[in-house]
């Protein structure tokens, strides 16, 4: 089965399985925000669980041993833990409702299932950088690829335009670039500098040549010494 069939496929059947049997699945990166696990808790107190989380059956855990529990999830990690914290404050019956399907192929379905089932969720400009460099290898290890750009190819799969999808990158990665240039030019101002009138310091006074010189860089050490007192 392709990448695509098992992201278009039927949802399985519908269990309803012990929460303590479900396990969270460790490619999943996305935060989850204690508000919103609350306020979906009260919204399956007070309606039942009103949508499936959706999981595939197996026996062992991403190190290959046995962990007691059987399903690990692909999508409705917010749902998992609004009823663990039930199930913790003795409310509810410690059940959850899960679509069982296939499990993934290899790990690049697996992380495709997990975006897949998180389209909808608000998310940061740089998680959104996330989802599109994990889209971009899963693209770029297809054997087969798709028709159109690689970045509307990405567009389509996160909700967004290709061009939305070269906004991100660029926006991300100059942010990222002037994040590193403001970081080296502060290590530069107070270490290597420094450094670098010593070291020329004791050059001069080594060959004995240059006193103008020497007094100059005597005196920009001076300078740099106040800078740098004054700055801490």
């Amino acid at each position: 089965m392709s990448l695509f069939e098992s992201m278009s496929r039927d949802l399985g059947t519908v269990q309803r399985v012990n929460i303590q049997e479900v396990r969270m699945n460790k490619l999943n990166f996305y935060e989850y925000q204690d508000d919103v696990i609350n306020s979906l808790k009260e919204s399956i107190l007070e309606n039942g669980q009103m949508e499936n989380a959706i999981a595939y059956l197996d026996d062992f855990d991403e190190n290959g041993d046995i962990d007691g529990c059987r399903y690990t999830l692909l999508g409705g990690h917010t749902r998992y833990l609004a009823i663990s914290k039930l199930l913790e404050e003795g409310k509810g019956d410690g059940y959850i409702n899960l679509s069982i399907v296939e499990k993934p192929q290899n790990e690049n379905e697996e992380k495709a299932l997990i975006m897949s089932n998180n389209v909808q969720r608000k998310k940061s400009m740089e998680v959104r950088y996330h989802e599109i460099k994990l889209w971009e290898e899963i693209y770029n290890s297809l054997e087969e690829r798709p028709s159109g750009t690689k970045r509307d190819w990405i567009g389509s799969k996160i909700g967004m335009s290709g061009r939305g999808v070269a906004k991100v990158i660029a926006k991300v990665e100059q942010n990222n670039s002037t994040s590193s240039q403001q970081n080296t030019t502060i290590n530069i101002t107070r270490n290597d500098i420094f450094k670098r009138l010593k070291k020329t310091k004791e050059l001069l006074e080594q060959s004995g040549e240059c006193e103008d010189i020497d007094e100059l860089v005597n005196s920009l050490i001076n300078d740099l010494n106040v800078v740098i007192n004054y700055q801490n």
